[in-house]
């Protein structure tokens, strides 16, 4: 029953229907969820998590360092900062098998694919959030009327991950109906959506996403082919997205260089004050000129990173990071036994790196989104450990039944 909760509360975070179901709006759903979700998992969980208790990984001890470290340097509230904390410990007291765990990772993929949806159907009529009042404001772009995907670049980043999220999880070894009927509708859906929001960003990271599908693990001969020609036939084919030809210009781009003023003055703030300005506080006010007036632009600094840094300091980024890099570490160093295992390990990759990628160009850094992707791999960690312990107990029985004496072993 855990489990159930642990899918559900990642359905509800990414489709949000509390932002646009008639009778939930404004309706502050969390607490209820996270505490009936304890409540399971405390009375009557249905199974164990494959290493007891709470300190077992580095991922664990990261996560509650990061977090303790916002209370204390970064001016946070507890209040604040303990729902992220359920949602990691909750999420990995949950995914406690393989099973379970390529469950979680399908669910993951399918909330994407609701949004992508959503957001397409919105073109068409089918306007169930309001997208449609969104457009004057985006200039024709597409986004939904949900806090995550209120803007274009958010939703394109979301959506762009279910292509090769979708390639590892269906086309990958998949059945013939999975290769060329499930994998082409969900890419393709993906794939209109994000056109649609003519998000460079979204673009750059799913174009990336894609090489390196056909990359990680091939043959060298296979490797040289597909870079060659991504740097040849893939920056062309990237030249007729929206919006591409613009990258040709970045210099005069109004937007780009309000981003690195943006950067500039957080690395100020960063260098200033080793802890940063505070947990969600910085801002940068940017003069800019328009006719003979001088505006004061209030902007984020549309980077995870640089947002991070600014905040919490070097020492709050040094956190951030160390929580990406032992998700990144375990990925890596996991020795898969078997397609079900190697097809996590890929899939849970591809999420990792997209939420990397993603963090140069958008805000993200405090987003549930960050906790979920690690304490899905700090899962797989336990039960690759609980593999191991298991290997190694079973090999001491045979060692010990190996040198029994002849009496010793078949008795009087």
């Amino acid at each position: 029953m855990e489990f159930f909760f642990a899918i559900f509360f990642l359905l509800f975070y990414y489709l949000r229907p509390q932002d646009w179901v008639p009778g939930l709006e404004g309706a502050n759903l969390i607490k209820p969820i996270v505490g009936l979700w304890l409540l399971i998992l405390v009375a009557s969980r249905s199974r164990p998590s494959p290493l007891s208790g709470i300190f077992r990984t580095p991922h664990d001890w990261i996560m509650f360092a990061y977090l303790g470290y916002i209370v204390f340097f970064g001016d946070g509230s507890v209040m604040g900062v303990l729902p992220l904390l359920a949602f990691y410990v909750l999420t990995v007291q949950s995914i406690t098998s393989w099973p379970r765990l390529f469950t979680y990772l399908k669910y993951w993929n399918g909330a994407l694919v609701a949004i992508a949806g959503i957001a397409v159907a919105s073109t068409v009529g089918l306007d169930l959030t309001g997208a449609q009042d969104l457009y004057p404001t985006q200039l024709g772009r597409l986004a939904i009327g949900t806090w995550l995907h209120n803007n274009p670049n958010a939703l394109g980043h979301s959506v762009v991950l279910v292509i090769p999220l979708s390639y590892v999880l269906f086309f990958w070894r998949g059945s013939a109906s999975n290769r060329f009927v499930l994998f082409p509708a969900l890419a393709g859906l993906s794939f209109y959506c994000a056109w649609l929001t003519q998000s460079k960003g979204a673009f750059l990271v799913g174009g990336g996403l894609v090489i390196l599908i056909f990359v990680v693990g091939r043959p060298k001969l296979v490797q040289l082919f597909v870079i060659a020609a991504a740097l040849t036939v893939g920056i062309s084919a990237l030249s007729f997205l929206p919006r591409m030809g613009d990258m040709n210009n970045l210099r005069a781009d109004e937007g780009v260089q309000g981003r690195l003023l943006a950067w500039e003055m957080a690395r100020t703030t960063s260098k200033q004050n080793a802890t940063g300005s505070g947990w969600k506080t910085f801002k940068a006010h940017i003069p800019w000129k328009e006719g003979r007036q001088y505006l004061i632009v209030k902007t984020a600094t549309h980077s995870s990173y640089i947002q991070v840094a600014a905040d919490l300091g070097k020492y709050g980024l040094f956190l951030y990071l160390a929580g990406i890099w032992v998700a990144i570490h375990t990925l890596l160093a996991l020795k898969s036994k078997n397609t079900l295992e190697e097809r996590c390990r890929r899939a849970l990759m591809m999420i990792v790196l997209a939420n990397v990628l993603s963090g140069w160009m958008i805000n993200r850094q405090y987003h549930t989104e960050y906790f979920l992707l690690i304490a899905a791999t700090a899962a797989m960690h336990r039960l690759k450990k609980e593999d191991e312990l298991e290997f190694s107990s079973a090999e001491n029985q045979e060692i010990d039944i190996a040198t029994e004496s002849p009496g010793q072993a078949g008795g009087t």
